[in-house]
């Protein structure tokens, strides 16, 4: 296809528009593959998700969590140490409101 586009004249000079034309079709296709990801993500899913704290937190405190591959500036509902697990209660603006998961010992009691 791009040899027809040369021999018809469309194409002026091949050595600087076939890499710019392959360029903007890379880009093209980037940008449309991140919206196709990130078309069907809902902010108030993160709602019940399980993360790992990357700081301490005390109660009412803001502290840093990784949810889903993300970081986030999170609020402590109770004491949270570095590298536990915490599930995350809401979120409020860019802040997610966040507890300690309960141990699997503890919800197999219920």
């Amino acid at each position: 296809m791009i040899a027809v586009l040369v021999i018809t004249g469309y194409i002026s000079d091949p050595i600087i528009d076939i890499p710019s034309l392959a360029l903007l079709g890379f880009l093209t296709y980037r940008v449309i593959n991140v919206v196709i990801k990130t078309r069907g993500r809902n902010l108030y899913s993160y709602e019940g998700k399980i993360g790992k704290a990357l700081e301490d937190m005390k109660v009412g405190k803001e502290g840093y969590v990784l949810v889903e591959g993300e970081y986030w500036q999170a609020i402590a509902l109770e004491d949270i140490k570095k590298g536990e697990d915490i599930v995350v209660v809401k979120r409020e603006g860019l802040k997610l409101i966040v507890k300690k998961r309960a141990s699997r010992v503890e919800t197999d009691r219920v």
